[in-house]
Protein backbone atom coordinates (compact mmCIF):
# COMPACT_ATOMS: atom_id res chain seq x y z
CA UNK A 1 0.00 0.00 0.00
CA UNK A 2 2.88 2.37 0.80
CA UNK A 3 4.41 1.76 -2.63
CA UNK A 4 1.08 2.46 -4.31
CA UNK A 5 0.76 5.72 -2.35
CA UNK A 6 4.30 6.75 -3.35
CA UNK A 7 3.60 5.95 -7.01
CA UNK A 8 0.33 7.92 -6.98
CA UNK A 9 2.05 10.87 -5.30
CA UNK A 10 4.90 10.79 -7.83
CA UNK A 11 2.41 10.64 -10.73
CA UNK A 12 0.52 13.61 -9.27
CA UNK A 13 3.71 15.66 -9.01
CA UNK A 14 4.82 14.79 -12.55
CA UNK A 15 1.44 15.44 -14.14
CA UNK A 16 0.90 18.75 -12.34
CA UNK A 17 4.16 20.24 -13.61
CA UNK A 18 3.36 22.38 -16.62
CA UNK A 19 5.63 24.67 -18.55
CA UNK A 20 4.70 28.21 -19.43
CA UNK A 21 4.31 28.78 -23.17
CA UNK A 22 6.75 31.13 -24.87
CA UNK A 23 5.25 34.55 -25.58
CA UNK A 24 6.55 37.95 -26.52
CA UNK A 25 7.16 39.55 -23.10
CA UNK A 26 4.21 41.37 -21.54
CA UNK A 27 6.48 44.30 -20.67
CA UNK A 28 6.55 45.32 -24.31
CA UNK A 29 5.71 48.97 -24.83
CA UNK A 30 2.96 48.74 -27.37
CA UNK A 31 4.06 50.32 -30.61
CA UNK A 32 1.36 52.94 -30.67
CA UNK A 33 0.21 54.35 -27.38
CA UNK A 34 -2.43 57.00 -26.96
CA UNK A 35 -1.46 60.26 -25.35
CA UNK A 36 -3.88 62.53 -23.51
CA UNK A 37 -5.22 63.99 -26.76
CA UNK A 38 -6.45 60.59 -27.94
CA UNK A 39 -3.98 60.48 -30.82
CA UNK A 40 -1.33 57.85 -31.26
CA UNK A 41 2.24 58.84 -30.43
CA UNK A 42 5.14 57.12 -32.17
CA UNK A 43 7.57 60.03 -31.97
CA UNK A 44 10.31 58.09 -30.21
CA UNK A 45 10.42 55.41 -32.93
CA UNK A 46 10.49 57.94 -35.80
CA UNK A 47 13.84 58.04 -37.62
CA UNK A 48 16.67 55.60 -38.36
CA UNK A 49 17.99 52.84 -36.10
CA UNK A 50 21.05 50.58 -36.43
CA UNK A 51 20.97 46.91 -35.38
CA UNK A 52 23.16 46.08 -32.37
CA UNK A 53 22.21 42.51 -31.40
CA UNK A 54 19.49 39.93 -31.77
CA UNK A 55 18.02 36.84 -30.17
CA UNK A 56 15.58 34.31 -31.60
CA UNK A 57 13.24 32.61 -29.14
CA UNK A 58 12.12 29.15 -30.26
CA UNK A 59 9.53 26.82 -28.75
CA UNK A 60 8.82 23.27 -29.88
CA UNK A 61 5.05 23.10 -29.41
CA UNK A 62 5.05 19.29 -29.40
CA UNK A 63 7.72 18.75 -26.74
CA UNK A 64 7.37 22.16 -25.02
CA UNK A 65 11.14 22.67 -25.18
CA UNK A 66 12.26 26.29 -25.48
CA UNK A 67 15.57 27.74 -26.51
CA UNK A 68 17.29 31.04 -27.22
CA UNK A 69 19.44 31.44 -30.30
CA UNK A 70 21.83 34.39 -30.30
CA UNK A 71 21.75 35.56 -33.90
CA UNK A 72 25.31 36.84 -34.20
CA UNK A 73 27.25 34.10 -32.37
CA UNK A 74 28.82 32.83 -35.59
CA UNK A 75 29.61 36.21 -37.14
CA UNK A 76 28.13 39.55 -38.21
CA UNK A 77 25.58 38.07 -40.66
CA UNK A 78 22.34 36.38 -39.65
CA UNK A 79 18.70 35.91 -40.60
CA UNK A 80 15.24 36.26 -39.09
CA UNK A 81 14.47 32.72 -40.25
CA UNK A 82 15.14 29.66 -38.09
CA UNK A 83 17.26 27.98 -40.79
CA UNK A 84 19.39 31.06 -41.50
CA UNK A 85 18.28 31.15 -45.15
CA UNK A 86 16.59 34.47 -45.86
CA UNK A 87 13.89 34.57 -48.50
CA UNK A 88 13.66 38.38 -48.55
CA UNK A 89 16.10 41.23 -47.90
CA UNK A 90 14.04 42.19 -44.85
CA UNK A 91 15.13 38.92 -43.21
CA UNK A 92 18.85 39.56 -43.77
CA UNK A 93 20.64 40.97 -40.75
CA UNK A 94 24.14 42.43 -40.53
CA UNK A 95 25.23 43.48 -37.07
CA UNK A 96 26.13 47.20 -36.80
CA UNK A 97 25.14 47.75 -40.48
CA UNK A 98 21.45 46.90 -40.90
CA UNK A 99 19.34 50.03 -40.49
CA UNK A 100 15.59 50.38 -40.11
CA UNK A 101 14.12 53.82 -40.82
CA UNK A 102 10.57 54.69 -39.82
CA UNK A 103 8.68 57.59 -41.40
CA UNK A 104 5.29 57.56 -39.69
CA UNK A 105 2.13 59.08 -41.18
CA UNK A 106 0.91 62.42 -39.88
CA UNK A 107 -2.46 60.90 -39.01
CA UNK A 108 -3.27 57.59 -37.40
CA UNK A 109 -4.57 55.32 -38.73
CA UNK A 110 -2.45 55.90 -41.79
CA UNK A 111 0.30 54.72 -44.09
CA UNK A 112 3.92 55.73 -43.73
CA UNK A 113 7.22 54.56 -45.18
CA UNK A 114 9.78 52.05 -43.87
CA UNK A 115 13.28 52.03 -45.39
CA UNK A 116 15.60 49.08 -45.01
CA UNK A 117 19.28 50.04 -45.05
CA UNK A 118 18.42 53.52 -46.35
CA UNK A 119 17.01 52.23 -49.65
CA UNK A 120 14.72 55.02 -50.86
CA UNK A 121 14.29 53.47 -54.32
CA UNK A 122 12.51 50.37 -52.97
CA UNK A 123 10.79 51.46 -49.74
CA UNK A 124 8.35 49.35 -47.78
CA UNK A 125 4.97 50.46 -46.53
CA UNK A 126 4.31 51.19 -42.87
CA UNK A 127 0.74 50.62 -41.79
CA UNK A 128 -0.07 52.25 -38.46
CA UNK A 129 -3.29 51.88 -36.48
CA UNK A 130 -4.11 52.78 -32.89
CA UNK A 131 -2.68 49.49 -31.63
CA UNK A 132 -0.50 48.10 -34.39
CA UNK A 133 2.56 48.83 -36.53
CA UNK A 134 3.04 46.62 -39.58
CA UNK A 135 5.73 46.68 -42.24
CA UNK A 136 4.08 45.93 -45.59
CA UNK A 137 4.61 46.08 -49.32
CA UNK A 138 4.71 49.73 -50.41
CA UNK A 139 1.37 50.92 -51.71
CA UNK A 140 2.85 52.31 -54.94
CA UNK A 141 5.49 49.65 -55.51
CA UNK A 142 5.33 47.29 -58.45
CA UNK A 143 7.86 45.05 -56.74
CA UNK A 144 7.40 42.34 -54.13
CA UNK A 145 9.74 42.91 -51.19
CA UNK A 146 7.92 40.64 -48.72
CA UNK A 147 6.28 38.17 -51.10
CA UNK A 148 2.91 39.85 -50.58
CA UNK A 149 3.17 39.34 -46.83
CA UNK A 150 3.48 41.76 -43.91
CA UNK A 151 5.57 41.90 -40.73
CA UNK A 152 3.84 43.18 -37.58
CA UNK A 153 6.25 44.59 -35.00
CA UNK A 154 6.16 45.43 -31.30
CA UNK A 155 8.80 47.44 -29.53
CA UNK A 156 9.93 48.31 -26.05
CA UNK A 157 12.09 51.19 -24.97
CA UNK A 158 15.18 49.80 -23.26
CA UNK A 159 16.96 53.08 -22.54
CA UNK A 160 15.28 56.34 -23.52
CA UNK A 161 18.31 58.52 -22.75
CA UNK A 162 20.68 56.43 -24.91
CA UNK A 163 17.91 55.78 -27.47
CA UNK A 164 17.98 51.98 -27.39
CA UNK A 165 14.94 49.85 -28.23
CA UNK A 166 14.04 46.20 -28.67
CA UNK A 167 11.87 45.32 -31.65
CA UNK A 168 9.95 42.03 -31.68
CA UNK A 169 9.38 40.71 -35.20
CA UNK A 170 8.87 37.60 -37.34
CA UNK A 171 6.42 35.89 -35.02
CA UNK A 172 5.98 32.55 -36.79
CA UNK A 173 4.27 29.20 -36.38
CA UNK A 174 5.93 26.62 -38.59
CA UNK A 175 6.42 22.89 -39.03
CA UNK A 176 10.14 22.07 -38.95
CA UNK A 177 11.29 18.49 -39.52
CA UNK A 178 7.88 17.14 -38.48
CA UNK A 179 7.59 19.20 -35.28
CA UNK A 180 5.41 22.26 -34.72
CA UNK A 181 7.39 25.33 -33.70
CA UNK A 182 6.68 28.88 -32.63
CA UNK A 183 9.45 31.47 -32.87
CA UNK A 184 10.09 35.19 -32.93
CA UNK A 185 13.12 37.48 -32.85
CA UNK A 186 14.04 40.28 -30.48
CA UNK A 187 16.32 42.80 -32.18
CA UNK A 188 18.11 45.56 -30.27
CA UNK A 189 18.57 48.86 -32.11
CA UNK A 190 20.24 52.17 -31.32
CA UNK A 191 19.05 55.42 -32.86
CA UNK A 192 21.36 57.04 -35.37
Amino acid sequence: MKNLTKILFLMLVLVSCTKEPLYIPCTTTYPTTQNNGGEVSVDFLEGCWVLRKGTMYVQNLDTEETSEVFLFNSGPNSSLRYDGVSLYNFENLVRYETTWCFDFPENVPGAGVFKLDGDSIHPYGLNVTENNITITEHISGTYSLLGGSARPINYEIVNKQNKIINIYVQETYENIYGYNYYYFSKLTFKKL
